[in-house]
């Protein structure tokens, strides 16, 4: 034998393309397939923020009082417009409150989420312009509750009465009009 032929015969064959080449094509296709679902789907269930006003569901009627009569700088096309719509403006506040409650005996904390509701378009600018003032103000109140008070339902009430009233007071003092119609607690959580 010679030093050629003994190479050859221990030569190993030559490398085959390997089989998962063609199925490349079909998982490519698999997976934009499934991107394009899992998009629309976030597409078609993603909640969309609309400007169009909400009518009130029941009266029709617009809310009757002071806040419809005209805008406190006097801007009476403001209050007409608002007048006109009828509908309800949620602002929030953000971000949450959180404080310390007046309780002696243990440290107790009160971790709360709150929209005010208005029937006026200057309003949010208002409140916005404001809102140093109103977080103050409400973080001092809030500080003064205790967790036995906010318990129950009518605490939490007579705590969302406080709350309006407060934002109330400043804004009147700051603009001469009230402007939030109510308060509304959207997460409540004692500790």
């Amino acid at each position: 034998m010679s030093v050629v032929e003994a190479s050859t015969d221990e030569m190993p064959a030559p490398l085959k393309p390997r089989e998962p080449r063609r199925l490349l094509i079909p998982m490519v296709l698999a997976v934009l397939v499934s991107s394009g679902i899992a998009g629309g789907a976030v597409y078609v269930l993603t909640p969309r923020h609309s400007t169009t006003p909400v009518e009130p569901a029941a009266v029709g009627e617009p809310v009757a009082g002071p806040h419809t009569d005209a805008h406190p700088d006097g801007h009476a096309a403001a209050a007409e417009k608002t007048a006109k719509k009828g509908g309800a403006t949620y602002l929030p506040m953000s971000p949450a409150f959180v404080v310390n409650l007046a309780d002696t005996d243990n440290n107790r904390f009160l971790q709360v989420e709150m929209e005010a509701m208005t029937h006026e378009s200057w309003t949010a600018d208002a409140l916005s312009l404001h809102m140093p003032q109103v977080r103050n103000s409400l973080l001092m109140l809030l500080g003064q509750q205790n967790a036995r008070d906010l318990e129950t339902r009518e605490g939490k009430q007579a705590l969302q009465k406080k709350v309006l009233e407060e934002i109330q007071r400043i804004l009147t003092a700051e603009t001469g009009h009230a402007g939030v119609d109510a308060v509304y607690f959207t997460s409540f959580v004692i500790q």
